[in-house]
């Protein structure tokens, strides 16, 4: 489809195309990008996951006592909401999240999947087994309220649990590490608009 503009002072009509006017239409949606919730998400997430992972790093730094108990309790608290909202994110993105097409074919985008996949999996994996491991020991949340041990007899598995948790851990950053390094080819190599499609909007127009 094809429309005429007036040009300049002798109000000459040039043709403009119908992509071409789509292209400048202020407000316009635009399809590449990920629904705002998703986006909303994606960054919780992520701000939990590098919360948690430098939490669990410098718990030994507080004193023992009330200190690294209080420390404890707060990477228990964030745990269970990762858990929360990574069940959120992932129910979205089944039913009401709008994704854009995939930014890769081929091999790319099957390694793409495969670690969207995998984080999914390992992120539940570690809420899962936080969990075990508190059923296994028990806690005091912030020394108020006791969370007693509802397996003692799991006691002699913690040291175990505490291993698979840190390994889990390091693992997730070890994936994720490769996610972002993944997002910066495509910014800094291809020069695409991956990067972009999970930033807000006024974020990514700055770019």
């Amino acid at each position: 489809m094809t429309a005429y503009v007036a040009s300049g002072e002798s109000h000459q009509f040039a043709p403009v195309t119908f992509q071409e006017s789509q292209a400048v239409a202020p407000n316009e949606p635009n399809q590449q990008r990920y629904d705002w919730t998703s986006i909303v998400l994606h960054w919780l997430v992520a701000a939990l996951v590098a919360a948690l992972w430098i939490g669990a790093e410098t718990l030994d730094w507080f004193p023992a006592g009330s200190a690294r108990s209080d420390a404890r309790s707060v990477h228990i608290l964030l745990g269970t909401v990762l858990g929360m909202v990574g069940g959120v994110r992932f129910v979205w993105r089944l039913s009401f999240g709008e994704p854009p097409p995939p930014a890769d074919a081929g091999a790319m985008g099957l390694a793409s999947r495969i670690t969207h996949v995998g984080l999914y999996v390992l992120l539940a994996a570690m809420v899962l087994e936080g969990m075990l491991l508190l059923w296994a020991t028990g806690d005091s949340a912030f020394n108020h309220f006791d969370m007693p041990a509802l397996d003692p007899a799991g006691l002699a598995q913690a040291a175990r649990l505490q291993r698979v948790h840190g390994i889990i851990g390091w693992i997730i950053l070890a994936t994720v590490g490769l996610h972002i390094a993944a997002v910066l080819f495509h910014r800094y190599v291809l020069d695409d608009d991956v990067l972009e499609r999970m930033l807000p909007r006024q974020s990514a127009s700055r770019r």
